[in-house]
């Protein structure tokens, strides 16, 4: 036994005849001392991820009256549940052979003493008060701390330099950890307005005489703003003078100016220039017997001539005309001028007639169009007797085939007078297009090219879609969306600018196709690697063609296939049909098919750790349907103690404990894990056999 153990020592004691006595002496051997060791030395970090591990080769001086090596085992850490600082008591126990035992601790300091660190946030140029960004902490980055993983930004203050244009405003933000530590970061902010005002010329005048000149009036300036100040100070700078006349130009200078002193000048031009010529009564006319009897020039018959700046115009005579027709009575105009300072002048006649007879007459042009009828009108005053040349009569319709021009002649006891109008018939106009795609899918975008021509230009054309319930006006290249299926007419109508229309129909022009509907159903979607078969039913419309994408890099173009996806493992394949109709229009659809592992493992029931070649390890055998990264073993002894534990399922129990290969006999397993197919976590218990 040992702890105590007895040792029973025995003496013989012997007479010379060989006669014997037996003696015992009892020595009890019980170690009832502790074993004595060093408290380690004390730790001081600043955060917790920074306490160290658990570690027995921190207590030193570890001895014993009786064990050669005292074992040293980690036994408790105790917080004092305070922050900055918290104090963790570490405890380890020092034991000898006999279960004598020693408690040593060490203090741990959790202590945060280093303050987080930032930038300072980048500076800020604005040019008015109002546009001082309001305080944001986001502005402040790369806050960071040793222990605090998302330090603390607040706003601290705004100081002002108390100057304008400009103001420096220094903004601070506080960047604080969980221990209270704190950095101050500035952002400068600086208020300087350097944009001037901003005002439109005022709108240039314009006056005939210098009397007219207006006063220097502020409030001509218009839109005067400014992106700071409110209202801008508006002043009369100058007029300056050209030194012309007639016209003479005056510029008009006023300043706009804002707080800052930013300033813009406007100017508005005053234009004096005299372009209203005089007025004047036309002399009143007279008629003479003959040209004997005309007087001669005479200003002062000219009466009432006045100007808006000119005091007094000047009267000239001018000319004598005469328009020679003596057959018919001569007219004579006699024509005086009236003249202002800058030469604006005003002609006034008066009219001298020599009595004659010849009538007058007139005509006008008319066009038409082709196929329609014109008719003719003469201007006859006199009411004399009229004649048209080329078979027509005065305001009787008829039925020109061309352009021509017709003559009219209209005689007073003698006089003739004749006057000409050109009947112009204009071709109607040709209707011809085309479009660039006469068939496609639906919706089908034509664009459609006019190619009519016509002897004027088109100023209408009409673009009708039979079907497509609308109508494009435009005579242009026009494009128009054909949204459903089917076949359609397209008529063109045309005007031309003189009002000529014409129009043709092509029938059955534009063909649509619809858009097929892709849709399938499958046998199954969620298999699992047992049974990977799923049989496709091709459930679309309007299609010929069909593309089967399978997800897992296979393909066919069956109308309705049976496939077989991969087996050895889990996974999810996106099944996608695309089906095509006859002109190519195309439409998909997919679905997602499922293959799930199943679960499929076993357990030995016994294993024989002798070191040879085979059966030297126990552990589960899992083939598929598990998790591997959440998996857990624990082997228990008789007693239900743990000997072994392991969280890697590749990694098995060798039959050793603290590197003792254990007995042979019955122990008891734990096995924990994921299923893959539904996340389900298992528990399986059950026995193993050590054989050697």
């Amino acid at each position: 036994q040992t702890c105590p153990e007895v040792i029973t020592r025995t003496y013989s004691v012997t007479d010379d005849c060989g006669n014997q006595t037996l003696v015992t002496q009892t020595i009890t051997v019980n170690d009832i001392t502790a074993p004595v060791a060093s408290n380690p030395a004390p730790v001081n970090v600043e955060c917790i991820g920074d306490v160290p591990t658990t570690d027995v080769t921190v207590v030193i001086g570890e001895t014993d009256n009786c064990t050669a090596v005292p074992t040293v085992l980690w036994e408790s850490d105790i917080s004092d549940g305070n922050t900055c600082p918290e104090v963790i008591t570490r405890t380890y126990s020092v034991t000898d052979d006999c279960g004598n035992q020693t408690l040593v601790t060490q203090t741990i300091t959790v202590n945060d003493i280093t303050a987080p660190v930032a930038s300072n946030p980048a500076p800020v140029n604005v040019e008015c008060i109002g546009d001082v960004p309001t305080t944001d902490v986001t502005v402040v980055i790369g806050e960071t701390d040793n222990c605090t993983a998302v330090p603390t930004v607040l706003w601290e203050s705004d100081i002002s330099d108390g100057n304008t244009c400009p103001e420096v405003i220094t903004r601070t933000y506080s960047v604080t950890d969980d221990c209270g530590n704190q950095t101050l970061v500035t952002q400068t902010i600086t208020v300087n307005d350097i944009t001037p005002p901003v005002a439109s010329n005022p709108a240039p005048v314009n006056v005939e005489c210098i009397g007219d000149v207006p006063a220097t009036d502020v409030t001509v300036v218009i839109g005067e703003t400014d992106n700071c100040t409110a209202v801008p100070t508006v002043l009369w700078e100058s007029d300056i003078s050209d030194g012309n006349t007639c016209p003479e130009v005056i510029t008009r200078t006023y300043s706009v100016t804002d707080d800052c002193g930013n300033q813009t000048l406007v100017t508005q031009t005053i234009t004096v220039n005299d372009i209203t010529a005089p007025v004047a009564s036309n002399p009143a006319s007279i008629s003479v017997p003959g040209s004997m009897d005309v007087p001669v020039p005479d200003v002062n018959v000219v009466v009432g001539e006045t100007d808006n700046c000119t005091a007094v115009p000047a009267v000239l005579w001018e000319s004598d005309v005469s328009d020679g027709n003596v057959c018919n009575g001569e007219i004579i105009t006699r024509t005086y001028s009236v003249t202002d300072d800058c030469g604006n002048q005003t002609l006034v006649t008066q009219e001298i007639t020599i009595l004659a007879v010849t009538p007058p007459i007139s005509a006008t042009d008319t066009l038409v169009c082709e196929n329609e009828t014109a008719v003719l009108v003469a201007n006859n005053p006199l009411n004399v007797p009229i004649s048209w040349d080329n078979g027509i009569t005065d305001g009787v319709s008829f039925a020109p085939t061309n352009t021509m021009t017709y003559t009219v002649t209209a005689d007073n006891l003698g006089c003739l007078n004749t006057a000409s109008a050109t009947v112009t018939v204009e071709t109607l106009p040709d209707v011809l297009f085309f479009g660039d795609v006469l068939s496609g899918c639906e919706p089908l975008s034509v664009n459609f090219t006019n190619q009519s021509t016509t002897p004027s230009s088109l100023v209408n054309c009409v673009w009708d879609f039979e079907g497509a319930t609308s109508s494009v006006s435009g005579c242009n290249n026009v494009s128009y969306v054909f949204q459903n299926g089917g076949t359609y007419d397209v008529t063109l109508t045309t005007t031309s600018v003189n009002g000529c229309t014409n129009s043709t129909t092509y029938v059955d022009y534009i063909y649509v196709e619809n858009i097929p509907v892709a849709a399938f159903s499958a046998s199954s979607t969620e298999l699992t690697t047992i049974l990977t078969e799923v049989e496709f039913t091709n459930e679309s419309i309007d299609a010929t063609t069909y593309v089967w994408d399978f997800g897992d890099l296979t393909s066919t173009t069956v109308e309705s296939p049976i496939h077989l996806f991969p087996d050895a493992t889990s996974g999810s394949y996106t099944v996608q049909l695309t089906a095509y109709s006859p002109l190519g229009c195309v439409d998909s659809v997919q679905m997602v098919i499922s293959v799930e592992e199943e679960l499929i493992f076993y357990v030995p029931n016994a294993f024989t750790p002798d070191g040879d070649a085979y059966n030297n390890v126990f552990q589960p055998i899992f083939t598929s349907g598990f998790d591997p990264y959440d998996f857990h073993m624990t082997i228990f002894n008789r007693w239900g103690e743990i000997i072994f534990e392991t969280y890697d399922a590749d990694y098995g129990w060798d039959g050793t404990y603290n590197g003792r290969l254990m007995q042979d006999g019955t122990y008891t397993w734990k096995i924990e894990f994921k299923q893959l197919k539904n996340d389900k976590h298992i528990a399986k218990v059950g026995h193993v056999s050590i054989i050697r």
